[in-house]
């Protein structure tokens, strides 16, 4: 053997074995994404007001309700651009990053091939369920929290979340067309590449598909910062992680989250039909209805 071969030293990847690198490297682009988050969301505040447009001033302080809308989808946007890459190594069925084309014409070429790209029938029937999962599951959800919420107070300031109202009213702000394009593309879109595509699939790497559901449902929790939207969240978490690992497609948990945003962005204009629908008896008949729709999912799906 040469010297020079004998001086040469070959770059080794050390395995994962420990508790605390197993967590690093599941947690660490959940860090990225909320770091970078929020720092744009920081310069956005401090750059829009001072921007050289003659009121903008008085502008943003008319519209701070929907321009903090859009500042935090704008945000999302900038914090899950860090992430394309892990996520298309996580995501993909090749596991590789092609190094000669740009992350983002891989990254809409994946979408396009997941979402519209030929399936199966039953991938098709799974992923129709999937839509009408996402409505009747937010639905029965929503009426869960609703009346656990009367048992303690009035509404569901009774969990003690003034940062739920804030958020409520942040939310139902906007108009009809930018809340559709908020809350039902880009956050589904965005929320779904963190905590799918990239964390449930890292979870994966190490633990059983039980413990990567509830685990990454937890982060999808923890992430709205609010009790009432804790509990709603982590429950539509392991749905969409469910449906995630038995679909085999990314194409499922998009469509249950948007299915789930729009309905409820949507039906929140009509008072009478929310008044009608917030009553125990509809929230069994759609616990039920979302049960049922959950077994035929697993079931039809072909990743047995």
């Amino acid at each position: 053997m040469s010297t020079k071969n004998a001086k040469r030293q070959i770059k080794r990847t050390l395995k994962r074995t420990t508790l605390l690198q197993k967590l690093a490297y599941i947690v660490r682009p959940f860090v990225v994404y909320m770091l970078v988050k929020t720092v744009a969301m920081f310069f956005l505040a401090i750059a829009i007001p001072v921007l050289p447009i003659t009121g903008i001033t008085v502008w943003v302080e008319r519209n701070a309700l929907p321009l903090s809308a859009v500042v935090n989808s704008v945000a999302s946007l900038v914090g899950v651009s860090f992430l394309l890459n892990d996520f298309l190594i996580e995501a993909s069925t090749t596991g590789e990053v092609d190094i000669d084309r740009g992350i983002l014409i891989q990254f809409f070429c994946f979408l396009r091939m997941d979402l519209f790209g030929k399936k199966t029938t039953r991938k098709k029937i799974c992923l129709i369920l999937c839509i009408f999962l996402g409505i009747t599951a937010s639905l029965a959800l929503n009426i869960g929290i609703e009346q656990a919420a009367e048992l303690f107070g009035s509404g569901k300031n009774a969990f003690g979340s003034e940062r739920y109202e804030a958020v409520e009213s942040i939310q139902y702000s906007v108009s009809m067309g930018l809340g559709i394009i908020l809350y039902g593309i880009i956050s589904p879109f965005v929320e779904e590449i963190v905590f799918r595509g990239v964390l449930y699939n890292r979870i994966r790497k190490f633990y059983s598909m039980k413990i990567a559901v509830v685990f990454s449902a937890l982060l999808f929790g923890f992430f709205h910062a609010n009790l009432p939207q804790f509990l709603y969240a982590t429950a539509m978490g392991i749905l969409m992680a469910i449906c995630y690992a038995y679909i085999g497609c990314f194409a499922a948990p998009v469509l249950l989250h948007l299915s789930a945003n729009l309905f409820i962005f949507l039906i929140s204009g009509f008072t009478e039909w929310t008044a009608f629908l917030m009553t125990p008896v509809w929230g069994v008949i759609f616990t039920v209805i979302s049960i049922g729709l959950l077994f035929l999912c697993t079931q039809a799906s072909e990743q047995q």
